[in-house]
């Protein structure tokens, strides 16, 4: 299943986690991933995108320079655990605690709500919905609408900060004494936590300092 989670990454635009690229080639006569398979694995990376804290450590890069490529890495792991649909329905609170501890040891990140709890329960669905009650369609239908609507209000969030930047450094440098560097400025408060139609909020984690 660690080629169907590189496959959907390819399709998403994901680049290959070097643990994964380090593995060797797949043999040749690996059967192809099943369509339930590739529901199973678009759903889950949708679900980590879709998550918070995981997307704010990928985005400031709080694993390091491939913090990209661990995301990468807990998305093959539940693809090659889960991805088949031959083992039991995962446990929600297990699962939980993996990726708590997860976001912890790569990311130096200590949540600060029950987001993974929230994020275990939506791939333990995602694999009754694609395994279990065969409704694979529809439930990746749902959550690819919902990323969709996570996606435009990101980049609406991101041009706003972008905006609202712009224009304090203008009114630095306006303040600023002719003969004098301005002060380094403040930077602009972060929006209060919101909760989206999921469940999810968009501001839900701190870094451990």
């Amino acid at each position: 299943m660690a080629s169907d989670a590189r496959a959907v990454g390819a399709e998403a635009n994901v680049p290959a986690s070097s643990s994964a690229s380090a593995r060797p080639a797949a043999d040749n006569t690996e059967a192809a991933p099943t369509q339930q398979e590739l529901q199973f694995a678009r759903a889950t990376y949708i679900i980590l995108a879709m998550w918070p804290a995981m997307r704010q450590a990928v985005l400031e890069m709080w694993g390091g320079p491939e913090s990209e490529e661990k995301r990468d890495f807990l998305l093959s792991h539940l693809c090659d655990e889960y991805g088949t649909g031959k083992g039991k329905l995962p446990d929600v609170d297990d699962l939980a605690d993996l990726l708590e501890n997860y976001l912890a040891e790569e990311y130096d990140c200590q949540l600060e709500d029950d987001s993974a709890a929230l994020v275990a329960l939506h791939v333990c669905n995602s694999y009754k919905a694609v395994f279990e009650e065969q409704h694979g369609t529809e439930f990746l239908k749902q959550l690819e609408e919902a990323f969709a609507k996570v996606s435009k209000s990101s980049v609406k969030n991101q041009t706003r900060e972008l905006a609202e930047d712009d224009e304090a450094e203008d009114e630095d440098v306006s303040d600023a004494p002719a003969t004098t560097r301005s002060a380094p400025r403040a930077t602009a408060p972060r929006p209060e936590p919101e909760i989206d139609e999921d469940g999810f909020e968009t501001v839900v984690s701190r870094r451990r300092r």
